[in-house]
């Protein structure tokens, strides 16, 4: 690496020139970004993020030349750590990349954390540099797009069931944290809510509840953008599941936001959700987006051995699907 080149915890009078670096890198690769000031400061707020407390940037002259976002997940049983890494176009083939992933290891003491990551299959190098660190693929990430809902058959449960927008968060935070721990336990990005962590999360998001008996059975988050929309999140609860109450849910949060080819909805989604995905949306979804391996970091690397690599960090720009909340 530069000699010139010094890699620094975040500071929050950084949020200009990381909204700077991602425009830079977005311009080269799209998916990046870019990402506004308001944006950064709700990311950095998220539960996981902690403030950006773990999160490094790379620097030269004074100038921010590389960010690394990583963020500890509490899984329940054990952790694992999230990084993503974005280095400013000029300044790749520098080994940035690879100190800001080296100071993101350093962080934890625990020999045997698991590493997660986002890399594009269509993005050979970035699959060749997170392979040479022990990175195995454990899922992929899919990217679907709605532009016709369709009306689901209605079931004796799904006829019995209320689904309303909810105004107070903060009252249904916590079955919200209940049915998401549950539904999402077996997946490999999994994160572990608590209530207030929760109603952190549910204060940045339009939230949809469905109920029978006055008790919450599953509920759908979305995010809404000027000519289009995201579901952030959707969950039934298990033991309620496959009885038509998600495709329900689905359909009247579509229906209220007049989806359509104009004003697409898009949801991103685990191969292994994949099947459930297809369950809960009663809509045209086309062919998938993008399709983008998930990578868990198998062991730790000996630093001699990380210097050793040939496989230069950032050659080509990574990506990731979004900045939004992934709860």
């Amino acid at each position: 690496m530069d000699d010139g080149i010094t890699i620094r915890p975040l500071r929050e009078a950084d949020a200009e020139a990381v909204v700077e670096l991602y425009a830079k890198a977005a311009a080269v690769e799209p998916r990046l970004g870019p990402v506004t000031l308001p944006q950064w400061s709700q990311f950095l707020k998220l539960p996981q993020n902690r403030g950006g407390r773990d999160f490094r940037v790379a620097e030269r002259d004074g100038l921010l030349c590389g960010l690394a976002e990583s963020s500890l997940r509490d899984q329940g049983a054990h952790h694992s750590r999230f990084l993503k890494i974005v280095v400013a176009p000029e300044m790749r083939r520098h080994r940035i990349g690879l100190a800001l992933f080296d100071e993101v290891l350093a962080i934890d003491a625990d020999p045997g954390l698991t590493v997660q990551t986002l890399v594009s299959s269509d993005w050979p190098a970035g699959m060749a540099f997170v392979a040479a660190f022990g990175f195995v693929h454990v899922e992929s990430e899919i990217g679907m797009k709605c532009v016709e809902p369709l009306q689901p058959a209605r079931t004796l449960a799904a006829a019995r069931a209320t689904i309303e927008q909810v105004s107070d968060v903060t009252a249904c935070a916590g079955e919200v944290a209940r049915i998401h721990n549950a539904a999402y336990a077996s997946d490999a990005a999994f994160r572990l809510y608590s209530p207030e962590e929760m109603a952190q999360v549910l204060t940045e998001s339009e939230v949809w509840i469905a109920s029978e008996d006055g008790q919450m059975s599953g509920f759908c988050l979305t995010e809404s953008e000027r000519n289009s929309m995201w579901i952030e999140s959707v969950a039934v609860d298990p033991v309620r599941q496959g009885r038509g109450l998600g495709q329900l849910l689905v359909y009247r949060v579509l229906a209220a936001h007049d989806v359509s080819i104009e004003h697409p909805c898009w949801l991103n989604v685990s191969r292994p959700q994949r099947a459930r995905a297809e369950d809960l949306s009663p809509a045209r979804l086309p062919a998938p987006a993008r399709d983008l391996p998930l990578q868990r970091h198998a062991r730790r690397i000996d630093r001699r051995a990380r210097a050793a690599v040939s496989v230069e960090p950032c050659s080509t720009s990574p990506t990731t699907a979004n900045l939004g909340p992934s709860p």
